[in-house]
């Protein structure tokens, strides 16, 4: 099974329309990742990993490092 960071890498690759490898480091805004293609990403989530992100737990996440850290703890 493969792992939450992964996983996300896989689902970022295949649904965020980069033109490249999706850097874990790179705010999404450096990325050209639109605010509203976050939210579609964030909400392709719930269902991949069984789980429902709080809207206040994305607060400070800007890159897919600190969302795979989110979605890793609520998986648990």
């Amino acid at each position: 099974m493969a792992s939450v960071e992964e996983r996300i890498f896989e689902l970022a690759r295949e649904n965020l329309d980069l033109g490249r490898d999706p850097d874990w480091d790179l705010t999404f805004g450096e990325s050209d990742v639109s605010s509203m293609d976050v939210v579609a990403f964030v909400k392709l989530l719930d269902p991949e990993f069984g789980i429902e992100i709080p809207p206040d737990s994305l607060a400070d996440v800007d890159n897919l490092r600190k969302l795979a850290k989110v979605v890793a703890d609520l998986a648990g």
